[in-house]
């Protein structure tokens, strides 16, 4: 799998998909700030990281569209 499998796999989501990630997407958000304190920051430099909140932000994207 690469990091374009993810953006893939939410244009295709259902609806409960796109809940689920929405809800990953929100608990990640809040709890970055309290868990993620790492001197390198890799939560804003990680490629993984950044295709999966991409990923995360395009499923609420979507999901509010719906």
């Amino acid at each position: 799998m690469g990091l374009q499998d993810i953006n893939n796999f939410v244009q295709t989501a259902n609806e409960d998909q796109l809940k689920a990630f929405g809800f990953l997407g929100q608990w990640m958000a809040e709890n970055t700030p309290k868990y993620c304190t790492c001197a390198s920051k890799c939560s804003q430099n990680c490629e993984l990281v950044k295709a999966l909140g991409g990923a995360l932000q395009a499923a609420g994207q979507k999901l509010q569209g719906q």
